[in-house]
């Protein structure tokens, strides 16, 4: 009996040990979770994110990141000061008139290295230039960056931003919004140009690019609030590095990519990949070539900033207080 008892309470003692020691070397380490919003509506420049998502990359690199679909860079500015997001995706020029207005938001890292905001309108109805948008209707979502930015351009251009009448609508109503003429003109980037063709006879699309008439300023970029920046600068570093990595995998597997999306999201393939096609001549720059995906040039955010400035909003903090490029991959991705 004695060598029963025995035996039992060895077996419990090395149950006890499995159970408490073995547990605390083996468990997967925590992950660290990550709100990330995006600035709109799914489209081809979001499949880096569903990439590094499929792949795990930022499981690998302790990261739960939950991917959150945008409403405009407006929003996105509010979500990100607010606390409800810890990283979005923001026109450049957004978060540095809202810094202004009191966000505590900075650019951690750029996405577009050209400016891609760009007008549709039907040809053959009155509008051939940037000027003849006075005393036209042009659709857009509230919130929608174009729509923020919108007073700059039309100071740089010669117009009243007053003398525009704005229709709202949802943010995935552009395409229908431009096709059924509920306005005269939709505001939206040049990369949606291929589902504006899906609905629009070619011929009968117009279009101007608002670089083309002096709107140069940084696009999409990445922004994270003060608070973050200061509380959690490793998982900003981690965040960076894997969706720049995910970023030059997609520009050279661009239809992967899109099929990695399409596993996520209801998308049309075809259109898609025209559309990622697109955006990634806003991301192969000579510049970024050179220095890595992400780089934040000291010369063109401060032109970015002129802009706003000059044409938008008086600032009145120095430009080193609307970014930090101090959380970018130490090694530079550049293959692409």
């Amino acid at each position: 009996m004695k060598k029963v008892f025995k035996k039992l309470t060895l077996f419990i003692l090395v149950v006890l040990m499995v159970a408490v020691l073995i547990p605390q070397g083996m468990a997967a380490p925590r992950l660290e979770k990550v709100d990330f919003l995006l600035n709109w509506k799914i489209t081809g420049d979001h499949s880096p994110y569903y990439v590094a998502l499929k792949n795990g990359w930022y499981k690998d690199a302790g990261l739960d990141v939950n991917i959150i679909v945008g409403q405009g860079s407006g929003y996105s500015v509010q979500a990100v000061d607010s606390g409800k997001a810890d990283i979005a995706i923001s026109d450049a020029p957004v978060p540095i008139s809202s810094r202004e207005q009191g966000a505590k938001i900075k650019i951690i890292g750029v996405i577009f290295d050209k400016h891609p905001n760009c007008t549709y309108f039907w040809k053959g109805e009155g509008i051939n230039e940037p000027k003849d948008l006075a005393g036209k209707t042009v659709a857009v979502p509230a919130t929608d960056g174009h729509k923020v930015m919108f007073p700059a351009f039309a100071k740089l251009i010669g117009i009243d931003p007053k003398s525009v009448t704005f229709v709202n609508i949802e943010p995935a109503a552009k395409v229908a919004a431009l096709a059924s003429k509920k306005a005269d003109a939709v505001f939206e980037l040049y990369t949606g140009k291929p589902f504006m063709e899906a609905a629009i006879p070619v011929e009968k699309l117009g279009y101007f690019l608002w670089a083309d008439y002096g709107f140069n300023a940084y696009a999409h970029s990445y922004i994270a609030s003060d608070d973050t920046i200061k509380k959690r600068p490793e998982m900003l570093k981690k965040f960076l590095d894997v969706t720049y990595r995910a970023w030059e995998y997609t520009a050279n597997h661009p239809t992967e990519a899109i099929d990695i999306l399409a596993e996520y999201h209801p998308i049309n393939k075809a259109e898609y990949n025209k559309n990622l096609e697109t955006v990634l001549e806003f991301v192969r720059t000579d510049r970024l070539r050179q220095k890595g995906l992400g780089y934040i040039d000291p010369a063109q955010i401060q032109s970015t900033y002129n802009l706003v400035n000059e044409y938008q909003t008086k600032l009145s903090f120095p430009i080193k207080d609307c970014y930090d490029a101090s959380f970018l991959p130490a090694k530079p991705y550049t293959n692409f």
